[in-house]
């Protein structure tokens, strides 16, 4: 049932045996715009429902909507309509995360889509566009990752879920792209008379240089799983003698937030760490319960990012892990996390572990966790058994 501004087109009701008449406008291309019900069910008073969105001016027809106008506000933190409604339903969502979303945009999408016009994108469009991101030579002088690629392709995939719910389009092109095949850089983890070694009382001045702050930061991270920003945001008051409470993280942008996934917890602590964390704060000369422990230059900010990694990455060397082998086994600050759940787990039940690091999911525990051949003793005393 065409017309000349718009096609009606009837579909079953919930109720048996009544239809509903459903109309697409046209554009100025004479192409059809997403079906809206008219909730009439005769042809003439969905006709007359039709003619009445015209004349109020309430049909959205501006089909030369081009991807670049579609996204100027998208991932602003104080513009975007996406966030504000996640805001206001209460769901998780960071600043951190909508900058890297912005930055996937206006790095790898705009260039590609910015132009087109947004109805006009197609599947193949997106598939073409995910194959050419690993061609693309990103900001560190190397080919893009498929990892990166594929966190591309998330923030497409949401922006266009978008588009339909708005009615911009009908169908979201980015509906079955399938995500490239992924091999991620595996975190190594220290083996434990490295670690030992790390932290035996005596080899602070050799190995760290007599400096106690980064000794200490490390120490806690490893004996607890914490975060870098979980370290980097313990104050005073956070720090008892048998556990530490993890309330806050650190933004290098934005600063003091909460901890990722708001994974406030407690952790108890050995009487080493306990000890060392202690001795920092005697040297404090006000003991502010609200002051950072391990803060840097200025008071009020913790210790940098570069310097925790420079300083370990230093120690590392000072034990005999040349620069060399440190980036093959990729070991960074967050092994430590790594390596905690790593030494735990089995020895603790998995609830128990995951309330200590934090994770959200049992998978992200597995994901965190290393075997090394030591661990395998007791599968390996059986087997001798059998086979003796």
């Amino acid at each position: 049932m065409s017309h000349k501004y718009f096609h009606l087109h009837k579909r079953p009701s919930s109720k048996k045996g009544k239809y509903i008449y459903y109309v697409q406008f046209y554009d100025e291309y004479g192409d059809r715009l997403t079906a809206k019900s008219t909730g009439q069910t005769s042809k003439a008073a969905a006709e007359n429902w039709s003619y009445e969105q015209l004349r109020k001016g309430l049909v959205f027809v501006n089909k030369k909507l081009t991807f670049n106008e579609y996204a100027r506000d998208w991932w602003y933190w104080d513009r975007c309509q996406y966030i504000k409604r996640k805001i206001a339903r209460n769901k998780r969502i960071s600043r951190e995360y909508a900058d890297t979303n912005r930055s996937y945009l206006d790095t790898h999408i705009i260039p590609y889509f910015g132009k087109k016009i947004l109805y006009k994108i197609t599947p193949n469009m997106v598939e073409t566009w995910l194959f050419s991101l690993r061609e693309k030579i990103g900001k560190t002088g190397k080919l893009l990752s498929a990892t990166t690629a594929n966190c591309c392709l998330k923030t497409l995939r949401i922006m266009m879920d978008e588009a339909v719910r708005q009615e911009y389009i009908s169908v979201s092109p980015a509906i079955g792209i399938e995500p490239l095949g992924e091999t991620p850089k595996e975190k190594n983890i220290l083996k434990i008379d490295e670690v030992r070694t790390l932290f035996r009382d005596d080899t602070i001045k050799q190995v760290w240089e007599e400096n106690l702050l980064h000794f200490t930061i490390n120490l806690l991270a490893a004996s607890t799983g914490m975060r870098m920003g979980e370290c980097q945001a313990l104050r005073i008051v956070n720090v008892h003698d048998e556990y530490v409470s993890v309330v806050h993280g650190w933004s290098r942008k934005y600063g003091v937030k909460e901890p990722k996934y708001s994974s406030k917890r407690d952790i108890p602590i050995p009487r080493k760490t306990s000890n060392y964390l202690h001795s920092i704060i005697h040297t404090f000369p006000y003991q502010d319960p609200e002051e950072l422990v391990f803060f840097g230059e200025d008071r009020a900010k913790p210790v940098s990012h570069r310097s925790i990694l420079d300083w370990l990455y230093r120690a590392l060397e000072n034990i005999g892990i040349s620069p060399g082998e440190r980036e093959k086994r990729n070991v960074t600050f967050h092994s430590w996390r790594h390596f905690f759940n790593s030494y735990f787990r089995g020895k603790v039940p998995d609830p128990k572990l995951q309330a200590m690091t934090g994770h959200r999911s049992i998978q992200m525990t597995n994901h965190y966790t290393k075997f090394n051949i030591q661990d395998f003793r007791d599968v390996q005393e059986i087997q001798e058994e059998c086979f003796q």
